[in-house]
C-alpha cells in the first residue's frame, strides 16, 4: 500500500494545475508551475485516482437509480432520491459526471502528449487504456461529445463535437496503439511504473488484458447496431480478428482495482465507503452512518430475484450484496419513491474505509467473452456457458459468497441459467446486473438500455415518464462555456427519454 502523504500531496499538485472546465483549461499555476513540465510519474497516481472517484460514487450511484437495483430508506430519509425517482432528468442532472469527467481525464492526456528524451511508453500506453475507459462513458451516457479537441486548453477553447460512432472507433484505435506501444517498446531503456501505478503496480501484462477487454466492451456494445448495419458488420469482423489472434483478457482473479493507500480518515478513504460507509474511525458502528449509507438499500424487484420468490433459487449474493437493518430478520427491498426501509449496503460492497476501490471486475470481462462468443464473434477460447459459469463465479468470489450448488440449481431456470433461457443474452446481462450491482451501476444501466434485460423492470412508483431515461443531457457549464457547439443539439428535457445513444437500436 502507498503512502497517502505522497499521494495527497500529488493530488493537491493536479488540484492547483487543473482547474479547467472541459473546453477551456488553465495551462500554468498561477507561481509558475507548467503542468505540461510534470514527468509522468508524478502525474500518474493522480491521473488514475481522480476519475475513480467519480466512478465509484456518482456514477455508480447514477446507473443504481436509473433502473431498478438502488431504492431510497423512506422510514429514516425524507423522499430518498427523489429528484432521480422522478425523474427529473435536467442539463444540471448529475452534470458533475460531465464536468468532473473532462477535467480529471485531463492528466491522462498529459502524460499521453508528454515529450521527452525519456521512454515513457509503458506510462503513456496505460493512459491511452485508461483515457478509453472513461470516454466510452461519455459516449455511452451523453452520445456526441467533444473529444479530438478536448483537453487542447488555450489552444482550442471551444472544441468541436465529434460523432460518437467515430469517437468509439477512435477509442477502439487508441487501445491498438496502447498495446502496440506496450509490446513494442525498448525493453532497455523503458521506464517501469512501478508503485507509480496506483491501479496494476506497473504490470504491462495486466494493462495489455485491461486494455483488450475495454475494446472488447467497446465492440460488444455495436453487435445490435451490426445485426441492421452492414458497415459496422465488418467493422466488427475486422477488430475481432485482431482479437481472436492470441489476445488475453481479464480473468477469474483478476479484478482491476485500485487503492493509492486509502486511510480511515476524512477525505482519505474508499470513495464508495466515503459516500455508502460510516464516519471516520467509526466504521461499523450503529449511528456513525454516512447519510448514503442510511438512505440507500436494494429494491424489491432485486431482493425477490435474489432470495427465491421470483424463481425458486435463493442466491447467496444478496446477504453479501445487502444486509439487515435493526429491527429485520431478513433482507428486505423497497420500491423506487415507495414509503418502505429497505435493508442496508452489506459486507461484500462495503468491507472498510480502505477496501480496493473496483475499476472493471473479472465477472463483466468474463460475461463479455461470453456474449461474444455467444454471438460468434470471439473464438478459439472457452466455450459460451463456461466463460458465463465462469463470470457467475467470479461474481460469488469477489462478494465472498459461497456458490455452493448455484450453478446447477439456476442453469435451467429462465432469465439467469444458461440453459433454461432461450435468448442467452438475456441471462447474460441478467447476471451482469447482478454481479456489478452497487460496483458500477452506470455499466448496468448502459446494457439495460442496449438490451432491454433484465426484462419487466419496474419503474419507480413516482416515475415522471412511461420509461427508463435513455441518455444524460448536455449540462448547463457546455451552454454557458460551449454554447454553439452543443446548441446545435437543441435538445429538451424530453431528449432523455426519446433519442438514444447510436448502438441502442430496440
Amino acid at each position: 500500500m502507498k503512502t497517502y502523504i505522497k499521494f495527497f500531496g500529488l493530488l493537491l499538485a493536479f488540484g492547483m494545475l487543473t482547474q479547467s472546465c472541459e473546453n477551456v483549461s488553465v495551462n500554468e499555476d498561477p507561481n509558475g508551475v507548467n503542468i505540461d513540465e510534470l514527468l509522468p510519474e508524478v502525474v500518474m497516481p493522480g491521473a488514475q485516482v481522480r476519475p475513480s472517484v467519480l466512478l465509484m460514487s456518482r456514477m455508480n450511484q447514477l446507473g443504481n437509480t436509473m433502473i431498478a437495483t438502488w431504492s431510497g430508506n423512506a422510514q429514516q430519509i425524507q423522499a430518498p432520491y427523489f429528484v432521480e425517482f422522478s425523474q427529473q432528468v435536467t442539463a444540471d442532472f448529475y452534470n458533475d459526471i460531465w464536468d468532473g469527467l473532462y477535467i480529471r481525464t485531463s492528466n491522462l492526456s498529459n502524460i499521453i502528449d508528454y515529450e521527452g528524451e525519456t521512454n515513457y511508453d509503458y506510462y503513456q500506453a496505460a493512459a491511452k487504456i485508461l483515457k478509453s475507459f472513461y470516454f466510452q462513458y461519455l459516449v455511452d451516457t451523453y452520445g456526441d461529445i467533444p473529444y479530438s479537441e478536448a483537453h487542447k486548453r488555450g489552444e482550442i477553447l471551444f472544441p468541436k463535437y465529434d460523432s460518437q460512432a467515430e469517437v468509439y472507433r477512435a477509442l477502439v484505435d487508441q487501445i491498438d496503439d496502447a498495446i502496440n506501444q506496450i509490446n513494442n517498446t525498448d525493453m532497455s531503456t523503458v521506464v517501469n511504473m512501478g508503485s507509480n501505478d496506483v491501479m496494476l503496480n506497473g504490470n504491462m501484462d495486466m494493462w495489455r488484458k485491461f486494455g483488450n477487454t475495454i475494446k472488447l466492451r467497446l465492440l460488444v456494445r455495436l453487435m445490435n447496431l451490426a445485426d441492421q448495419d452492414g458497415a459496422t458488420q465488418s467493422y466488427l469482423q475486422e477488430e475481432f480478428a485482431t482479437l481472436n489472434s492470441g489476445s488475453s483478457f481479464i480473468g477469474i482473479g483478476e479484478d482491476v482495482t485500485i487503492n493509492p493507500g486509502y486511510t480511515d480518515e476524512n477525505g482519505k478513504s474508499n470513495p464508495f465507503a466515503a459516500t455508502y460507509g460510516f464516519n471516520p474511525g467509526e466504521f461499523g458502528q450503529v449511528g456513525s452512518e454516512l447519510f448514503g449509507n442510511t438512505a440507500t438499500g436494494p429494491t424489491t424487484y432485486l431482493v425477490e430475484l435474489l432470495d427465491g420468490t421470483t424463481n425458486g433459487i435463493s442466491d447467496a449474493r444478496l446477504s453479501r450484496l445487502y444486509a439487515v437493518r435493526g429491527g429485520q430478520v431478513a433482507i428486505q427491498g423497497n420500491t423506487q419513491g415507495g414509503e418502505g426501509q429497505p435493508s442496508r449496503i452489506g459486507p461484500g460492497l462495503l468491507s472498510s474505509a480502505v477496501q480496493d476501490g473496483y475499476i472493471m471486475t473479472a465477472a463483466e470481462s468474463l460475461l463479455l467473452q461470453a456474449e461474444a462468443t455467444h454471438r460468434g464473434y470471439l473464438s478459439g477460447g472457452a466455450s459460451a456457458k463456461s466463460l458465463f459459469q465462469d463470470g457467475i463465479t467470479a461474481s460469488f468470489n469477489r462478494l465472498g459468497a459461497n456458490i455452493g450448488s448455484y450453478l446447477t440449481d439456476s442453469d435451467n431456470i429462465n432469465g439467469i441459467g444458461w440453459d433454461g433461457t432461450a435468448d442467452k443474452v438475456e441471462a447474460i446481462i441478467t447476471q451482469k446486473w447482478i454481479a456489478l450491482g452497487g460496483t458500477n451501476g452506470l455499466e448496468t444501466w448502459i446494457e439495460f438500455n442496449r438490451t432491454g434485460y433484465p426484462s419487466n423492470m419496474p419503474l419507480p412508483d413516482i416515475a415522471g415518464q412511461a420509461t427508463q431515461p435513455k441518455r444524460m443531457l448536455y449540462p448547463t457549464s457546455e451552454y454557458v462555456g460551449n454554447t454553439a457547439n452543443v446548441s446545435e443539439f437543441g435538445q429538451t428535457n424530453a431528449s432523455a427519454f426519446n433519442t438514444s445513444i447510436f448502438w441502442d437500436v430496440n
